[in-house]
């Protein structure tokens, strides 16, 4: 399966916030969201960072308590981790993993065009796992 069938199937809606906005401001946008994390862009498609509860946990250690009215660039990464919209989930879950990290924005010819989440991920390798098994039984009970 490949990144672009992923998005196909669940939307290309990605959680975005700009960088002009403040804390308080992503932390409502998270919660409104559902999500752990947040895509930084001013317009839509190039992105900024991204910023995610784990950014802002260390916001807090490095700035303090009184944060909430600091700008998102004081808490987002800026290196983000991308993949594109024609690799493999097989690719994207190899991201994940070496660099540690729950959310892959997905870019098509250079501009953001949806996000990769680790429960993204594990839904599509679960349904894998039992299309297997279920292959399986069939094998073993001589149907297949």
């Amino acid at each position: 399966m490949r990144v672009e069938d992923l998005i196909k199937r669940k939307g290309d809606f990605v959680p975005v916030i700009g960088a002009d906005k403040s804390l308080t401001e992503a932390i409502d946008q998270l919660k409104i969201d559902d999500t752990g994390a947040l895509v930084v862009t001013d317009d839509g498609d190039t992105i900024l960072g991204l910023i995610s509860e784990a950014n802002i946990v260390r916001g807090i250690e490095r700035f303090g308590r009184d944060v909430v009215d600091r700008p998102v660039t004081d808490f987002m990464s800026t290196k983000v981790v991308t993949c594109d919209i024609g690799d493999s989930m097989d690719e994207a879950m190899a991201l994940m993993d070496h660099h540690q990290i729950r959310h892959v924005p997905v870019v098509c010819d250079g501009k953001l065009c949806g996000i990769v989440a680790i429960h993204d991920v594990l839904r599509h390798r679960m349904s894998e796992l039992k299309l297997e098994a279920d292959a399986l039984k069939e094998y073993v009970a001589g149907r297949g």
